[in-house]
């Protein structure tokens, strides 16, 4: 029986002592220095647009190394949160990356300049081919951004500022354990995991306890949310950005209208997910569910353990089903090691999916504990690898894809995975009725779970607007929503009120609202899924030419392009709504009954 792995990251870089990382490190910095004086000097494209087109050319190829860069130490940095010389080489990377976003800026501010025919021309030129949507984007930074030595400025401050605050959290959690039982300390990594044991007390220990340590760095976890939301704040009014979710919303490549209908649809779901939880506390023999047992187990029977080879295993043969090479491909990242799914302490919480674009090749971070949902969870990062295999041979800037269109392969293949178990007539009775369970769950993160954390961190803006908010306040705000979404499915005494400092996606400086595109890929992949299933084999082409479409426009186009629907109507979310309706409807037929 094989072990969860550790993955092989020595392809890339012997180590942060090596030489080769140490060349590659400071030929990117002074790559990027250079381009950065370039772009800081060259005038709005019209006289010598040879020189733009190599500027562009330079910087998509510096930027490509940075990523590389940043994707391998990050790696480093959440296998083991203690490493001092991946927390060193973590800052210089930042530090890499301001340069990469005062380049950026200055490029906006040149192409924003440019008349729109010089523009046209510039877009045009066979050497950008591919760059089209990339350079749209740019131009139209220039119109919500401040003078070109202003951004830099903000760039410069943001490495030892609001970057720095995300640092510190992803350190301090990464160090983090609790007691689990008397005597007994485990890694907060290990959290999410034990709350989906099957023991209600060590479900309640999980979440009290970890809660109690979180208690314990309040003033921490509050002073950083506080900064980064208030920098960036201060960031838009400079900018003149009307609204915080514009900014939000322009990086997921959407509309505003497509975001709040697809929301306002979710919201009119809610009791689909909330009928859900009702049905799920009755056979959990409680009238209403505490947070800690959003995720529990229901006493299906004992299902078989999914250890790491019985995992790769389901996973490979389900992928086979839809599609071949999808399979080769999973089989592909197991052989090669790039998976980290060993449970140990140090590591940080929470799994990802990076790729380089410089090796072509992914890298996923996990934490295996024998159970389903880390199962799906493997299946969902390896919907990750795939989509960026699919993307390998694509130029750098046109692989990138946003958060919204990011999940769609990643949900696309936990389906997969869940369709295969459930349509194997060999697959043990409690595991069938645990994954029908799990589906669910999943609807309730994507209906309740998800639109709870974007409420909550929509209200914490508006009121970061007028001053910080305290460690009590973020508490009892996030009480207040999950009171308000959930509904009469929770227990008023068993709320999670430090979700707000559990949750990394608030502290993650890059990108703001880090939740929104969860539901967004969710619901987006049941409705590829449910075209993919009645098409079949004849599918898989334009899957996967869907996926390379990622790149080169936005979710919308996307979506008009590949399926023929329209993001801001309704009809398509209310659609793949219906999907999960009979989810509910076969759940309360085969789950319920059973009992």
């Amino acid at each position: 029986m094989k072990q969860a792995p550790t993955w092989e990251l020595e392809s890339w870089y012997p180590s942060l002592e090596s030489e080769a990382w140490r060349a590659d490190r400071d030929a990117c910095a002074a790559a990027l220095e250079a381009i950065r004086e370039r772009a800081a000097a060259m005038p709005a494209p019209g006289g010598d647009p040879a020189a733009w087109v190599a500027l562009l050319n330079d910087a998509e190829a510096a930027s490509a190394r940075l990523g590389h860069l940043g994707t391998y130490v990050n790696c480093l940095a959440s296998a083991d949160a203690r490493d001092a010389t991946a927390r060193r080489e973590s800052a210089t990377v930042d530090r890499m990356r301001a340069v990469a976003v005062q380049i950026e800026a200055a490029l906006a501010a040149g192409l924003g300049a440019a008349t729109a025919d010089t523009y046209g021309a510039l877009r045009a030129d066979p050497a950008l081919a591919g760059l089209g949507h990339r350079l749209d984007k740019l131009r139209d930074k220039a119109r919500l951004s401040m003078a070109p030595e202003l951004e830099m400025l903000a760039a410069d401050l943001g490495v030892n500022g609001m970057d720095a605050w995300g640092r510190l959290y992803a350190q301090v959690t990464g160090e983090m354990d609790f007691e689990l039982a008397p005597g007994r300390r485990v890694p907060f990594a290990w959290r999410r995991s034990l709350l989906e044991d099957r023991d209600p007390a060590v479900r309640r220990a999980a979440l009290v306890n970890g809660n109690e340590e979180l208690a314990k760095r309040a003033s921490v976890f509050a002073a950083a949310l506080n900064a980064i939301a208030g920098t960036r704040l201060t960031l838009y009014r400079r900018r003149g950005v009307a609204h915080f979710l514009d900014a939000a919303v322009r990086d997921a490549d959407i509309t505003r209208r497509t975001l709040d209908t697809m929301l306002d649809t979710v919201a009119e779901h809610r009791e689909l997910a909330r009928r859900y939880l009702r049905a799920k506390a009755r056979l959990l023999g409680k009238a209403r569910l505490g947070f800690q047992d959003l995720s529990a187990p229901l006493a299906t029977g004992d299902a078989p353990a999914i250890d790491w080879s019985t995992a790769e295993r389901l996973l490979v043969d389900a992928f086979a089903r839809f599609d071949p090479a999808m399979a080769a491909f999973a089989r592909d990242a197991f052989a090669r090691r790039w998976i980290e799914a060993e449970p140990r302490a140090g590591k940080r919480p929470g799994g990802y999916c990076a790729s380089s674009a410089i090796t072509r090749e992914s890298r996923i971070f996990m934490t295996f504990n024998d159970t389903l949902g880390d199962t799906q969870t493997l299946a969902h990062e390896l919907g990750h690898a795939w989509h960026n295999h699919a993307m390998r041979d694509l130029r750098p800037w046109a692989r990138r894809y946003p958060m919204t269109l990011a999940e769609t392969a990643s949900t696309f293949a936990e389906t997969i995975v869940g369709d295969a178990l459930l349509a194997d007539p060999g697959t043990d009775e409690a595991l069938r009725l645990q994954v029908l369970d799990l589906r669910m769950g999943r609807a309730e993160t994507f209906l309740l779970d998800i639109p709870m954390r974007f409420e909550f961190e929509r209200a914490f803006y508006e009121e970061r607007a007028d001053g910080e908010l305290s460690p009590e306040r973020l508490c009892a705000l996030m009480a207040e929503t999950q009171r308000r979404v959930y509904g009469d499915t929770l227990a008023d005494d068993e709320l999670d009120p430090w979700f707000w400092a559990s949750k990394l996606h608030y502290y993650i400086t890059g990108v703001s609202f880090y939740n929104f595109p969860y539901t967004f890929g969710y619901l987006f992949s049941l409705g590829v899924y449910a075209r993919a299933r009645a098409a079949g084999e004849a599918f898989r082409a334009q899957w996967v030419a869907l996926l390379r479409a990622t790149g080169q426009g936005t979710a919308e186009k996307v979506a008009r392009d590949a399926l023929g629907v329209d993001l801001e109507s309704p009809d398509f979310w209310r659609e793949t709504l219906s999907m999960v309706a009979d989810d509910l409807e076969r759940f309360e037929r085969e789950v319920v009954s059973s009992f």
